[in-house]
C-alpha cells in the first residue's frame, strides 16, 4: 500500500500524542520559557541554572510544547463524472488515493474519516474520523460496489459532517462544476486547511484523436453527442482544458492552497513532494 508523508502549517490541539506540532504544554521537546515551581509543581524539570540566576529568587521548571495528532478527512466528489473511464477508470484513482490516505494518516498516527456526496450524503460510505486500525479497510469496503451520479451539490452539505476540530481534508473531485460552488465550498472549509486532489484523465484533454467521429457523453445530465474531430475543434478543446486548469488554479490561489493534480495514476511520492513544496503537480 502506497504512502505518503504530509506536514500542517498549524499547532493541533489535540489531547491525543502524535506527531504534530501541538498548542498544548507537556513532555514534548520544544522549549517555550520557565514558570515558577509553584505554578507548575513538576520537580523533574527544574532548571538550576535559571533558578539560580532569578531575580526572585524562585525554583523555576523548563516548560515545552507536546505533539498531538489531528483528524485527517477525505472529502469525495462520487458525481457522475467521477465514474468517467478513459485511460483508466478515475474511480480506480481515486481509491488508490483513498488507501494511501488512509494508511499515511494511521502510520503518522492520526485519525482518518472519509465523507463522500453527490447531490446528497452517501451515507453509506461515511466513515467518522478514528483511530481504529481497520479504518482502510472500512473506508475501502464502502467505496466497494459505489457507482458515481447525479451532481456535486451534496459537497456543501458535507462540510456539515466535517470534524469541528482544525482538520487536515483532502478534497477529491474532477472540479467539473461550476467556479461559483467551488469558491462556496472552500470558503465552508476555510477553518479546515485543505488540499484539492483534482483527478483527471488524458482522454478528457491530451489523447484525443487529431481526426475522426467520436461520442461525447455528459455523464451528469445523459446528454449523448456526435462530434466530427479535427485539428481546429482539437486545439480549441485543449485550450479550453487549459484555461480550465489555469482558472481552477486562481480560485485556489485566492482561497491560499494549491492544488494537486492527478492526470494518470495516483503516486504517492509525488504528494510527499507537494508537501515539500514542489509545484510540479500544482500547476
Amino acid at each position: 500500500m502506497q504512502e505518503f508523508h504530509y506536514k500542517v502549517h498549524w499547532r493541533a490541539r489535540g489531547q491525543r500524542q502524535g506527531f504534530h506540532a501541538a498548542t498544548t504544554q507537556g513532555s514534548g521537546m520544544e522549549f517555550v520559557g520557565h514558570a515558577p515551581l509553584s505554578g507548575y509543581s513538576d520537580p523533574r524539570r527544574i532548571d538550576i541554572r535559571a533558578s539560580l540566576a532569578s531575580p526572585t529568587g524562585d525554583w523555576l521548571v523548563r516548560l515545552h510544547r507536546t505533539r498531538a495528532a489531528l483528524p485527517v478527512c477525505v472529502l469525495l466528489d462520487l458525481s457522475a463524472s467521477m465514474g468517467f473511464a478513459g485511460v483508466r477508470r478515475k474511480f480506480d484513482v481515486v481509491e488508490a488515493f483513498v488507501a494511501a490516505a488512509g494508511f499515511s494518516a494511521r502510520r503518522t498516527g492520526d485519525a482518518f474519516g472519509l465523507i463522500a456526496a453527490d447531490d446528497t450524503i452517501r451515507e453509506q460510505v461515511w466513515l467518522p474520523v478514528t483511530h481504529a486500525r481497520s479504518a482502510v479497510q472500512t473506508a475501502l469496503t464502502r467505496l466497494e460496489g459505489v457507482t458515481p451520479s447525479g451532481g456535486s451539490a451534496g459537497l456543501l452539505e458535507a462540510l456539515h459532517w466535517l470534524p469541528r476540530t482544525r482538520s487536515l481534508v483532502f478534497l477529491v473531485s474532477d472540479f467539473h462544476f461550476p467556479l461559483d460552488m467551488l469558491s462556496s465550498l472552500l470558503d465552508g472549509l476555510a477553518h479546515h486547511e485543505v488540499v484539492p486532489i483534482v483527478v483527471w484523465d488524458g482522454a478528457e484533454a491530451e489523447r484525443l484523436p487529431g481526426f475522426g467521429l467520436i461520442e461525447l457523453a455528459d455523464p451528469e445530465t445523459g446528454r449523448h453527442r456526435t462530434v466530427l474531430m479535427r485539428a481546429g475543434l482539437r486545439r480549441r478543446w485543449i485550450e479550453r482544458v487549459a484555461q480550465r486548469r489555469a482558472d481552477l488554479c486562481k480560485c485556489f490561489a485566492t482561497h491560499r492552497t494549491r492544488p494537486f493534480f492527478v492526470d494518470g495514476a495516483f503516486e504517492a511520492d509525488a504528494l510527499t513532494r507537494y508537501f515539500l513544496g514542489d509545484d510540479e503537480h500544482a500547476r
